[in-house]
């Protein structure tokens, strides 16, 4: 059946650490090189499409781990994407491992899994480690900090150690080496030591909203965890459901809807076991055009766009009290709001120059301005979790590239390049990762980069012909 883009603009298709060795780190710049297969880029018009027929997760309930890094992702230059680190600071981290671990047959894994989980977190690059989950990134002879492995009473206890004069033990505790430990005990362990050392909750299995297309089914919004180990099937309506945008908390979600009666955006509200509570809602009008959706800071307004005696317009709805009030009146679509986290700004797209292009709006004022001039197609715009920067969409020699500004429009750098399109940023919560699509596959899928422009990995694997889009990430665990 004919589905809908999850983009109306388209036109085709920081913590400082604690410790003396971790105020060493310094913020650098780098690439990283994978293979990719080209792909038609999918057809992006603004229309409003008769879904017809539930969509299936055809067995996706139990989906396989996330994928790990391998020799070919990175042998043919030729068909690169190629990631842009943006300056953000990580750890040089030291793995050092003691005698007579080798002796248990459950270390091989669990210093694997322990690998993989230090590297996903998006704090560290390490020193002797395999390789398969990190790349090797660190100045020689660096080191912030050492993370000591060794056997204490027939279990590994591992000590992470600043590596300045002190030696300051900054995080400490014991794992079993007689049995084996679920892979959720090193998640939850390597979320506390990060915690420690930057003060926020670790990210490590918290939840990505996403557009799933299958093939012969409507878009359906789904979501997953950092390790993309399963998927969850959020909508549930014979609709097309797109743009899905996390509140703060992670307790609700607003998407878009498409169907026969047109577009309208939806607010689903989760219990704590993560099902729909008694408030979710439509919260526009039948027959008009609605789309998107994009949170206050305290969750308790949603600014999106509706339809305002034919022109599409911005729109602060409150939750509260369901009012409306109309933030731009405009020639021209305006879309893709999205909220500072400071509150005091909202970045969204417009046409009314004749071509999409990145605006900001004061809140307060209700004054907007341009600040995207460069090229003719600029969209996609997502506040940093600091309201400093902001991550966008921007056509390049007729490929979609991921790009960094600052909230003036300036300081434009490339987060993306290459041959093939990556669109549609989201930021980690704590601002120390990326997720974006892109069609290195053929198909778009969705994938995850550190902010330092290490560690590229796919998020899911979900089979050739399904399309993955719109992400959305919240610090919240979803329930199963």
């Amino acid at each position: 059946m004919e589905t809908a883009p999850d983009n109306p603009m388209h036109e085709t298709r920081n913590h400082p650490a604690h410790g003396h060795g971790a105020c060493r780190a310094a913020g650098r710049r780098g690439i990283v090189r994978a293979t990719v297969k080209p792909a038609v880029k999918l057809a992006v018009k603004l229309a409003v499409a008769l879904a017809a027929g539930a969509a299936l997760l055809c067995g996706l309930a139990t989906a396989p781990a996330a994928q790990e890094f391998s020799g070919t992702d990175r042998d043919d230059p030729s068909q690169d994407i190629l990631i842009e680190g943006i300056g953000f600071a990580k750890l040089v981290l030291e793995i050092e491992t003691g005698a007579g671990l080798s002796k248990y047959p459950t270390y091989r894994r669990l210093s694997k899994v322990l690998e993989k989980n230090l590297c996903w977190s998006g704090f560290f690059n390490l020193v002797r480690g395999s390789g398969k989950f990190c790349e090797p990134r660190s100045e020689p002879g660096r080191v912030d900090m050492r993370l000591e492995l060794a056997e204490v009473d027939k279990a590994l206890r591992l000590r992470l150690v600043d590596n300045g004069p002190e030696n300051l033990v900054l995080f400490e505790d014991t794992l079993s080496l007689e049995n084996r430990v679920p892979e959720t005990t090193l998640i939850n362990l390597v979320n506390r030591l990060t915690g420690r050392i930057s003060g926020e909750p670790g990210l490590l299995g918290s939840t990505i909203a996403f557009v799933l297309r299958q093939p012969r089914y409507a878009k359906v919004i789904v979501a997953t965890d950092t390790h993309g180990s399963r998927l969850k099937l959020i909508s549930h309506n014979s609709g097309i459901n797109l743009l899905p945008k996390w509140s703060p908390s992670g307790m609700s979600m607003v998407y878009t809807v498409l169907g026969d009666r047109g577009t309208q955006v939806y607010y689903h509200n989760f219990a704590s076991n993560g099902s729909s509570s008694g408030d979710s809602r439509f919260l526009t009008k039948v027959g008009a055009l609605n789309t998107g959706g994009s949170f206050s800071p305290d969750g308790k307004q949603i600014v999106l766009t509706m339809s305002d005696r034919s022109n599409a317009d911005l729109f602060r709805v409150d939750l509260e009290q369901n009012r409306r009030f109309k933030l731009t009146s405009r020639s021209g679509i305006e879309t893709q709001a999205h909220w500072a986290r400071d509150g005091s700004k909202i970045v969204f797209v417009s046409d009314r120059s004749g071509t999409p292009q990145v605006y900001l709006l004061e809140v307060e004022t209700r004054e907007d301005l341009r600040i995207t001039f460069d090229g003719v197609y600029n969209a996609d715009p997502k506040w940093s979790p600091d309201s400093r920067t902001i991550l966008f969409t921007k056509r390049v020699n007729g490929r979609d590239q991921i790009h960094i500004m600052d909230q003036y429009g300036e300081n434009i750098r490339p987060v993306t390049r290459g041959r093939y399109d990556a669109e549609q940023p989201e930021w980690s919560p704590d601002g120390r990762q990326i997720v974006f699509t892109s069609n290195r596959t053929g198909d778009f899928k969705l994938y995850v980069v550190s902010t330092d422009g290490s560690n590229l990995r796919r998020l899911t694997r979900t089979p050739s012909g399904f399309e993955e889009t719109s992400p959305s990430w919240t610090r919240r665990h979803l329930a199963p």
